[in-house]
């Protein structure tokens, strides 16, 4: 990047990947500059599995990013995840240097940097080390340890953990589009620094981001992160079960969030008894499912997700920890109802939520009601802490748009006059013999009358768009007006399927 006072940050995901770049306003707070979202494959829980496929997709984003800032970008901040990202605890002590056993700084860097020399054991990679707690003499347990007494100094870590194999492949795409990562975090660490409020870090959180292809989970409890986790199974495996129905691919995502509810009790009773029909290309190819059905496909999945998560919290050891519940991001919290059956099954206080409007200036304020960026935008909260980024008073903008001229119209070849033919130039006339006198014609009768025939109102005459017609339209028969206006018997059969099923066209699947 071209200066310190902005950060770009690369978000991906198992369906798609986020490039956004945001500066530092002088009250403190995200100034989102841009965000450019492309699907993309090649992306498998969290894994590249076909790095060509992936450097595609993140190229097509990063471009389009810099040719609305006018900027390079070269480093950025990245968001990682996989099913073998694992949390694990370590403790070390070390003794206190001061005569009169004064706990100083120095005593801390010195526990901090005997951490860091651990070695994880071969294939694993330590992504951050997280302080959890300092205990003093092995008696007294403290989170600021400077400036209390004591002859030996004790501290608990957090090891996040991810697959060495894994986070190679990710470092070489970067390395063929010419970015430098200055930093990964996992997505449940972004998305957790930009979901969470300040007492939700001190009563107890657990951040659960549905993505595409996975779930994140995140817990924070007395203002230090404890617990991160991933579960390989994600919003995904939803439209799996329902392509199994023979739904097409191309309406599933847009039926699902649209047509779909996650609790199919709270299904309206006027729904209950109705279908979705979804036009194909022809006859045969119509789809129809109704809307209990769907609600049972996604419930049933949602189950499984619902099991898993709490699974996880339990494991972490702060189930009983979490005062402010669950709080739920990433695009599958968007599923209609979904809240409620988290509510039901973990007992926990549920919202959906995304990033924090009070993290955001202004300008940015329309970003923190999309669950789907809160990934994108931790990113960038967490970068800019990490480097230090300076506010401005004069951030970057995007570009705008050079409006496209307008085609001149052609001039319109004005029509050519016929040329009269010159006059003749008068002639003196002969004089020409008097006419002799005609008899006068004799009178012809009238022609009588045709009468003109009756319409037939039981025959309809087929009307095509491009037919000219050469008489005015005929008023149609009383009798026939009647018909149409009761509908007769197949009017009553259409208003019983009207009834029955939710048509829905091709266009609004």
């Amino acid at each position: 990047m071209e200066n310190n006072h902005y950060i770009a940050a690369i978000d991906l995901g198992s369906g798609k990947v986020t490039a956004a770049a945001g500066s530092k306003d002088p009250d403190g707070r995200l100034n989102v500059i841009d965000v450019v979202t492309r699907p993309m494959q090649g992306m498998s829980c969290g894994e590249v599995i076909n790095i060509e496929q992936v450097t595609a997709a993140v190229r097509g984003a990063v471009t389009q990013l810099e040719e609305e800032l006018g900027i390079k970008i070269t480093e950025a901040y990245a968001g990682i995840s996989g099913h073998d990202i694992k949390c694990a605890d370590s403790s070390y002590f070390v003794y206190v240097s001061g005569e009169d056993h004064e706990i100083c700084e120095e005593d801390v860097q010195r526990l901090h940097e005997s951490m860091t020399s651990l070695q994880p054991p071969e294939g694993i990679c330590i992504l951050d080390r997280i302080p959890q707690k300092y205990v003093i003499d092995s008696r007294e347990e403290t989170k600021q340890p400077v400036g209390r007494f004591g002859q030996q100094l004790e501290a608990t870590f957090n090891f996040v953990l991810g697959n060495r194999s894994s986070l190679e492949r990710l470092q070489k795409a970067f390395t063929r589009l010419g970015i430098t990562p200055r930093r990964l975090f996992t997505n449940a660490q972004a998305s957790a620094a930009a979901v969470l409020t300040e007492d939700e870090k001190e009563l107890g959180a657990a951040v659960v981001d549905i993505g595409t292809g996975c779930t994140d989970i995140c817990i924070w409890q007395d203002n230090i992160m404890r617990y991160v986790a991933m579960l390989p199974i994600g919003s995904d495996a939803i439209n799996r079960d329902i392509r199994s129905i023979a739904i097409p691919e191309r309406f599933i995502e847009k039926l699902k969030t649209t047509h779909g509810y996650a609790v199919a009790n709270h299904i309206p009773e006027e729904k209950k008894t109705q279908s979705i029909k979804i036009k194909g290309r022809t006859p045969r190819e119509n789809k129809e499912i109704s809307f209990y059905n769907l609600a049972q496909i996604i419930e049933a999945r949602l189950l499984d997700i619902v099991e898993n998560v709490l699974e996880e919290i339990r494991e972490s050891g702060y189930a009983d920890k979490l005062g402010s519940g669950i709080v739920l991001t990433g695009g599958g919290s968007l599923l209609r109802d979904i809240d409620v059956l988290f509510r039901e099954r973990t007992k926990y206080d549920i919202r959906i939520g995304g990033c924090c409007p009070e993290l955001l200036n202004e300008a940015s304020a329309a970003l923190a009601g999309d669950p789907s960026l809160s990934s994108a935008l931790g990113l960038l909260l967490l970068g800019s802490e990490e480097c230090g980024l300076e506010p401005t008073d004069t951030p970057l903008t995007k570009r705008e748009a050079a409006p496209q001229p307008e085609p001149e119209p052609e001039p319109t070849p004005k029509p050519q006059q016929p040329r009269q033919p010159a006059a003749p130039k008068p002639r003196p006339a002969a004089p020409q013999p008097a006419p002799k006198p005609q008899p006068a014609p004799k009178p012809q009768p009238a022609p009588k009358p045709q009468p003109e025939p009756e319409p037939d109102p039981d025959h309809e005459e087929d009307t095509d768009i491009n037919d000219t017609p050469s008489r005015p339209a005929e008023q149609p028969h009383p009798h026939a007006r009647d018909k149409k206006k009761k509908g007769g018997l197949f009017g009553g059969l259409k208003k019983i399927f009207t009834d029955v099923f939710d048509v829905v066209d091709d266009d609004e699947i």
